[in-house]
């Protein structure tokens, strides 16, 4: 029998927690910020982020974690806070 499983189950936390952490450090350098980006901020509304910058963060993931992101299962819902992001990530990447 086949399991089929809630995005956010079987999530490997201390891989999701390393992407809040690659995405912390990008977030600043790419919005130049000084104060520390925690993963409950609003992407779009908190931080400013726009669909360019967007999608340099996940390119520069990727690069970092050195995985491809399946961005077609990405929705907007995954893309409010930084958190979100994280867990869509950790359930949605393959090693590249």
């Amino acid at each position: 029998m086949t399991q089929e499983a809630a995005p956010e189950t079987g999530v490997d936390g201390a891989y999701r927690q390393q992407v809040v952490d690659v995405m912390a450090t990008v977030l600043g350098s790419l919005l130049n910020r000084a104060d520390p980006v925690t993963e409950d901020m609003l992407l779009m509304d908190q931080l400013g982020l726009s669909s360019t910058l967007g999608l340099e963060l996940l390119l520069a993931l990727e690069d970092q974690l050195q995985i491809l992101i399946d961005v077609e299962l990405m929705g907007q819902d995954h893309f409010r806070t930084v958190g979100d992001v994280a867990t869509f990530v950790a359930n949605n990447s393959r090693p590249a």
